[in-house]
């Protein structure tokens, strides 16, 4: 007869980890958080499996409150009584679980979050963490200081874990969808990054493994170099990375190396194979590819390369690999090339250098170019910019990014006078300027950096003009595409979209949104501007490809999976309530 599980409750205090001793059978350690640590303090549990024989156990030995919510706990490979909690607040403390109450040491390094703690089994007096500030930081517990610092990437790092078979090999999952290998021995900054304002460690490997957020990863503990990766695509894979560059990275060579072969991927709970091959037409001819089909879904091998960001092929690749939409495009530091649709009356190719922002920045989302802002630029002569006035037409997009709606707008009308702003960050602003300018539209196109809910002065310089006899200023049109994915930037947003909308009865704005912003938060953002003295004159759900449209509706929230909102953009038209 099966033994019933243990269990243990602890009220009031979600788990987010727990590590059995590498000492003692028997010890258990659990980072615990209140509010599912949303807000709130933090708890570490300590617990122990006792019981007679067959009868299992689990039994609180004591707890450690702390002020903020703990994610993450490893415990110390070299001494039995010792384990490293991480916090929400970006700290970290060892702990003695012969001692009451207070932490042994504590270190406060990271700026953001700590989402994992790994000790090395192999260089067993270091440990290493990772955090939303993008960095990962080795510790020893007799230094008072980190001993290493990486910056592995400009996004959230979920996990970084050191190699069960060489203690120099470290490995970390990101919210950018890369896998990424570094050798220690060899750190030094990747050559596309800037050293000064955005570095960037060069990896000795980089895989890109996911289109989406890669949540976990670890290490196979009896082949070298191969290790799983799950996120929030719902797939796990199984990687092959025998193609590790080790040593002297540095150089010209370094962070070049880009591959990974997927062995595996487990899609649910189906587990099917067979084998295809597929063309892709592009710029300089066809390119074939090489799949494996798992679970009625391919995976690319690529057996023609290209010059092509390999991240920009998986992200191209989505819709037709697992019937998943993309809802960005490119990746930071690349070159994208939009083309008009070939429905459009004007043929017109645009060529972006996608922004890298700064590392302190990456929240901004900046550094792709997102659906969203491709749809208005497909779309561009359901805007009505094609209006030819005795003055010309003030067009302003918020939240520009890489700026294609308002560069092509400028460059399809040239009667406009078009404004690109976006957050002032110096890469962000530096990469939109270039833009305008290798587009050849200057002239008509001004760049400028500015913070939503801040004085728009800077905004609506040289906007006035007399129209019918009144003095106005302001945009006529106001563009803006996935920028509402944040509520606590809702406010600040409606107050600039109010203080730069032309107070005239033609004035509009014009928003685009992906579905991944949330109906809910959709929501919220048209009861604000209502009571802001903004009137919705059209709102509606249009699919990105295919040319479908339906109505608006919050309620299919309940219904909708991942699959199904990457299909549908929000198409917003807004007005002033009280102008006719």
């Amino acid at each position: 007869m099966n033994a019933p599980p243990a269990v243990l409750q602890t009220p009031g205090f979600a788990h987010y980890n727990l590590a059995w001793s590498p000492f003692h059978t028997e010890r258990l350690a659990i980072a615990s958080s209140a509010n599912y640590g949303l807000v709130g303090n933090g708890r570490l549990h300590l617990a122990s499996l006792a019981g007679p024989s067959g009868v299992a156990n689990l039994k609180l030995d004591k707890f450690y409150e702390t002020q903020d919510a703990l994610y993450d706990v490893a415990w110390s490979e070299i001494h039995e009584n010792q384990l490293v909690t991480a916090s929400g607040d970006g700290s970290i403390r060892l702990w003695d679980v012969m001692l009451n109450d207070l932490p042994i040491r504590a270190w406060h390094e990271h700026t953001r979050e700590i989402f994992c703690v790994d000790w090395s089994n192999i260089r067993k007096d270091q440990f290493a963490t990772s955090s939303w500030d993008g960095q990962v930081k080795l510790w020893s517990p007799e230094h008072p200081r980190s001993i290493m610092t990486l910056q592995t990437h400009h996004s959230c790092v979920y996990q970084a874990l050191f190699s069960p078979h060489q203690g120099d090999i470290l490995a970390t999952g990101s919210t950018d969808g890369t896998v990424k290998i570094f050798d220690l021995r060899a750190s030094s900054f990747a050559p596309q990054s800037n050293s000064f304002t955005a570095p960037l460690t060069a990896a000795a490997l980089t895989v890109p493994a996911s289109g989406g957020e890669i949540l976990s990863i670890d290490w196979n503990k009896y082949r070298p170099f191969v290790l799983a990766s799950a996120g929030v695509d719902k797939t796990i894979r199984v990687w092959d990375c025998r193609m590790v560059k080790l040593g002297d990275v540095s150089g010209p060579d370094a962070g070049a190396a880009v591959g990974g072969t997927c062995e595996t991927q487990l899609m649910g709970h189906e587990y099917a194979m067979d084998y295809e091959s597929a063309t892709w037409e592009n710029a300089s001819g066809p390119d074939t590819r090489s799949a494996y089909r798992v679970c009625g879904r391919p995976w690319i091998q690529t057996t023609a390369l290209q010059s092509i960001d390999p991240e920009d092929i998986l992200s191209n690749s989505l819709e037709y690999l697992y019937d998943y939409t993309p809802i960005t495009q490119s990746s930071a530091g690349t070159v994208y090339t939009y083309t008009t649709p070939s429905s459009s009356a004007q043929a017109i190719t645009i060529t972006l250098s996608t922004p890298d922002t700064q590392a302190e920045n990456w929240q901004l989302h900046a550094s792709s170019i997102w659906v969203s802002s491709i749809y208005i630029a497909d779309h561009i002569e359901e805007l009505h910019l094609d209006a030819t006035p005795s003055q010309p037409l003030q067009v302003l997009e918020l939240g520009a990014g890489a700026g294609l709606p308002g560069i092509l707008a400028a460059k399809r009308y040239p009667h406009l006078r078009v404004t690109s702003s976006d957050y002032p960050d110096a890469e962000l602003i530096r990469a939109l300027e270039a833009n305008v300018k290798s587009n050849g539209v200057s002239d008509r196109c001004r760049d400028v950096p500015y913070a939503w809910g801040s004085d728009t002065t800077i905004l609506l310089a040289g906007t006035e003009r007399t129209i019918d006899g009144n003095a106005v200023s302001g945009f006529d049109v106001v563009i803006a595409a996935d920028t509402l994915w944040n509520p606590a930037l809702h406010a600040p947003f409606v107050g600039t979209l109010c203080g730069t909308l032309a107070k005239t009865a033609d004035a509009r704005i014009r928003l685009v949104a992906g579905l991944h912003t949330g109906r809910y938060t959709l929501q919220a953002f048209f009861g604000a501007i209502k009571s802001a003295g903004l009137d919705i004159e059209e709102v509606v759900e249009r699919a990105v490809r295919g040319g479908g449209q339906r109505d608006w509706d919050v309620n299919r929230a309940e219904g909708e999976d991942e699959r199904e909102w990457r299909r549908w953009v929000v198409w917003v038209v807004l007005k002033w309530k009280n102008i006719a």
